[in-house]
């Protein structure tokens, strides 16, 4: 008989406080995202520059306060689905072999055969952001994340358990990938040895980048600075880029506004690429769809 699959991590006597000392030295399922580039909040630079201390901590966002008021709610949603198992709260794990690498589960899974997988809550402001749960489709920034959550505790399955606009649950099951999480603990390892020897990642053009960046200078002097030609004119370039851009989506959204008519959502070779929608009984605006496969649309359109 097969034994039951438990967590290897070791438990932590008390979760860790995001911006405390002990959390800025390790590397967290919430950070790794941002150091293999997968986040949309944060940038490797950005998570850099304040593990290093440099930067002040994220306020709470309006995202963050919605997760936090409706994890219980998905927890309970989840555990009516699965009455035979016990869903219980658990803490902060860290890696047996390096305690730099930890994780917080939402929930674990316990089933009767003693058997212990992860649970993960979740909460989407958009219908786009998860896909079929047959394919498990979620954000890859959350793949990242639960991959490293099981990574750190020995498990070896984690269930996502979303809760959606109008108040529509979907489950999704990942399990865990050893490529994926050789991948995970290299970048974790190089990140925080960046750290230690005080090298701080490239630039890019990350929003939390730019942010980060600006933060590092909240003063201003009455002062002038010679630029280099490189920088100069990139910037300018870059500058003159974007205006000539935002003047074709301007023209591109026209056109396809009355195209669509009334319609509320715009389709090509079966993806949804628009839709219209309003607030508070306005004039309705476009809002383009995420994750458009571009190379399919231009093979269909040939």
């Amino acid at each position: 008989m097969t034994a039951p699959l438990t967590p290897t991590g070791v438990l932590l006597d008390k979760p860790l406080e995001p911006g405390s000392p002990e959390w800025l030295q390790r590397m967290s399922a919430s950070k790794i995202a941002a150091v293999v580039g997968l986040s949309p909040y944060e940038s490797r630079y950005s998570l850099w520059m304040r593990m290093a201390g440099l930067a002040p901590q994220p306020v709470q966002t309006k995202a963050m306060s919605r997760g936090h008021y409706l994890e219980p709610a998905i927890a309970a949603w989840f555990a009516d689905q699965h009455p035979e198992s016990r869903i219980v709260e658990t803490g902060t794990w860290a890696h047996a072999e390096d305690p730099r690498l930890v994780a917080s589960p939402d929930r674990l899974k316990i089933d009767p055969d003693g058997n212990v997988e992860a649970v993960q809550c979740k909460s989407a402001g958009d219908l786009e952001s998860y896909g079929d749960p047959l394919t498990d489709d979620i954000p890859v920034g959350y793949r990242a994340q639960v991959q490293w959550e099981m990574l750190v505790t020995g498990l070896r399955r984690c269930h996502v358990a979303v809760i959606l606009p109008f108040l529509e649950f979907r489950p999704f099951v990942v399990d865990f990938d050893e490529a994926e999480a050789a991948y995970l603990i290299g970048e974790a390892r190089q990140f925080l040895g960046s750290l230690e020897a005080n090298v701080p990642p490239d630039l890019d053009g990350h929003k939390a980048t730019y942010e980060a960046v600006r933060q590092l200078h909240p003063d201003i002097a009455d002062e002038r600075v010679d630029t280099p030609a490189e920088l100069a004119v990139a910037y300018v370039e870059a500058v003159e880029a974007c205006r000539r851009a935002e003047a074709a989506k301007r023209e591109a959204s026209a056109r396809l506004v009355d195209h669509m008519g009334s319609a509320k959502a715009a389709y090509f070779g079966g993806q949804c690429i628009a839709r219209r929608q309003a607030k508070g009984g306005g004039v309705p605006f476009l809002v383009p769809a995420k994750n458009v496969d571009l190379s399919e649309m231009r093979s269909e359109a040939a």
